[in-house]
């Protein structure tokens, strides 16, 4: 997946123009902190309540997507629940595996934001993301934590003082 795709750019826009409180994770995160990996798909962490998900519905209408009203009752489960979006298969969640002790809004206050030509989008913190990936612990969540572990101890090198990235 290119990250500078025009329709994936413009799926992104639309979400944030429709006030869509979401955290992009998986992959594409894995790549926004400094491992890249290939990936046929998108992951993203949807803040779960009602206004939420009617902003969503907004979105996909916008998109020329449909208008899929169950959006608003629907349960999302990851690997299970996925739309064709963008030209990609989009895995929409609202529970992360290994951070139930953090509320979304504490993730989200705490995501690094990304700029990808113009579009703000918000990726999962690097911290977050290796605690996830460990709990999940499929094979390729494996290797991601061993590289997302190295890109953390380079960062933290290259901070001033040795300060770490909690």
């Amino acid at each position: 997946m290119d990250v500078l795709d025009e329709q994936l750019l413009q799926f992104l826009d639309i979400l944030n123009k429709n006030n869509v409180h979401y955290i992009m994770v998986g992959s594409l995160a894995t790549r926004f902190h400094g491992y890249n990996r290939a990936t046929d798909d998108l992951h993203l962490w949807l803040e779960d309540n009602l206004q939420n998900r009617k902003n969503l519905r907004k979105a996909f209408v916008e998109l020329n997507y449909g208008d899929f009203s169950s959006i608003e009752t629907m349960q999302f489960i990851a690997g299970r629940t996925s739309f064709y979006a963008a030209g990609i298969e989009l895995d929409i969640m609202t529970e992360m595996k290994g951070l139930e002790e953090f509320s979304f809004d504490e993730c989200y206050n705490i995501a690094l934001r990304g700029d990808i030509n113009g579009v703000i989008v918000p990726f999962l913190h690097i911290n977050h993301l290796i605690q996830n990936k460990k709990t999940v612990n499929r094979l390729k969540d494996q290797i991601d934590v061993i590289y997302l572990e190295k890109i953390k101890k380079i960062l933290a090198e290259e901070l001033q003082g040795g300060q770490t990235l909690e």
